[in-house]
């Protein structure tokens, strides 16, 4: 009797389509993005149509639960290693706003003005926390900053 064996295997996941992704961020969201063809990758702007945090994990999940209970979740995609979380905000009011010395010292960074945002594919469900919504208006950045203060606050 001879018994088989079996190995799990990663399912092989088909790679993006660049062009389509960035189709439909531009189309469906309003982002230009654009691709990034040695890295392969998609990238837009910050400071035009909108802007970014990236927040550690450790405190970007309470910052995104209380986005979304305040009603303003808006995209947040994780990095590779889910060690960094990155907020896409509407375009900031004034092109050079430092943050708070509490917000950096939390390791909070905002994306400078005319920085370059990587964008993950919507294929990629695993790289977001939360998807990009067509249609759905991006949270405000001083929303943002608030709630990342108020939840160091409390933690501290």
């Amino acid at each position: 009797m001879t018994s088989s064996t079996s190995v799990k295997r990663k399912p092989v996941l088909a790679k993006p389509d660049l062009a389509a992704e960035a189709n439909f961020f531009s189309e469906h969201m309003g982002w230009p993005v654009s691709i990034d063809v040695t890295h392969k990758r998609l990238v837009v702007r910050t400071g035009d149509a909108l802007d970014a945090f990236r927040i550690p994990r450790v405190l970007a999940e309470t910052v995104a639960l209380e986005l979304s209970s305040s009603l303003m979740a808006g995209p947040v995609s994780r990095d590779d290693d889910d060690q960094w979380w990155t907020f896409i905000t509407e375009r900031r009011q004034r092109a050079n706003v430092e943050l708070l010395h509490k917000l950096r010292a939390a390791r909070v960074h905002a994306t400078p003005s005319g920085g370059q945002l990587v964008i993950p594919p919507v294929t990629n469900s695993s790289a977001w926390w939360h998807l990009p919504q067509p249609g759905r208006p991006l949270p405000p950045w001083s929303a943002v900053v608030g709630i990342a203060r108020r939840v160091i606050a409390r933690n501290r």
